[in-house]
């Protein structure tokens, strides 16, 4: 069995409920959103309006939880670790797979994730030094707004990881290439020009950490479609908890 087909199983079988940094090497992660089908036309709308943040990788049938796109075998309903749920906007709990709350007028959403991005990163050479300090990585409401479109709007999250100029610099270059991850950074260096307080993240992986002679790197994140449910109050929305990413069958490479 491969180390993918041995992730899957153990996410499907609850072996696997924590987050999904580093899992299986080589395949995209993706956010995931879940609504009604009356819904899916506006969240299509506002996707397409701010693509840095939610570059739709893929796009269900109605009440069908395959997504062929991002291979034959995926199944949204139980190939996340955790999901979080809301009622008309506002959050209503977490669960560990969607078996008992699918139903036949769903539409699933899958967009690219700054995980496959960081990976991205490493694969050309830049050294994500933070990493060896325990530091996974931060998520941050900013001060600006997303377009809004199709009764959906939401302030701009961006996740935060710090690298020194010069790999900044090639960050950005490497980064543009995968819009289909967020493409480039929204913002380098001073945290008060997105009104962030760097102590002060929604979420994190770790302490927050930027050592000396680092900025902080901030790119558009795949959180940020949560905030947009607040907004649009669907009666029923399903995402994926922070960090705890839908991993596809999709290999790196083919993006």
């Amino acid at each position: 069995m491969s180390a993918f087909a041995e992730y899957r199983a153990a996410v499907r079988g609850g072996a696997w409920s924590g987050p999904t940094r580093d899992a299986a090497p080589g395949h995209v992660q993706c956010n995931l959103v879940v609504l009604p089908g009356e819904w899916a036309e506006g969240f299509a709308a506002w996707c397409a309006a701010n693509p840095a943040v939610a570059p739709v990788l893929a796009r269900s049938e109605p009440g069908d939880p395959r997504l062929p796109a991002l291979g034959e075998g995926v199944d949204v309903r139980t190939d996340l670790p955790r999901y979080r749920l809301f009622r008309d906007g506002r959050p209503d709990g977490e669960v560990g797979d969607l078996l008992d709350l699918w139903a036949d007028d769903l539409v699933a959403f899958a967009f690219g994730c700054s995980f496959s991005l960081e990976e991205a990163l490493r694969r050309d050479g830049i050294s994500l030094g933070y990493e060896a300090r325990g530091f996974g990585g931060a998520i941050y409401r900013t001060d600006r707004e997303t377009v809004a479109a199709g009764g959906f709007a939401a302030p701009l999250v961006v996740s935060m990881r710090p690298l020194a100029p010069a790999e900044a610099e090639r960050a950005v270059e490497v980064s543009r290439r995968y819009p289909q991850l967020h493409g480039a950074p929204v913002h380098v260096g001073d945290p008060a020009e997105l009104g962030i307080v760097l102590e002060e993240p929604l979420d994190a992986i770790g302490d927050v950490s930027v050592a000396d002679g680092e900025v902080p790197v901030f790119w558009a994140c795949g959180v940020t479609p949560q905030l947009s449910l607040e907004a649009a109050r669907p009666p029923l929305a399903i995402t994926h908890l922070s960090a705890h990413m839908l991993v596809s069958e999709l290999r790196l490479e083919e993006l």
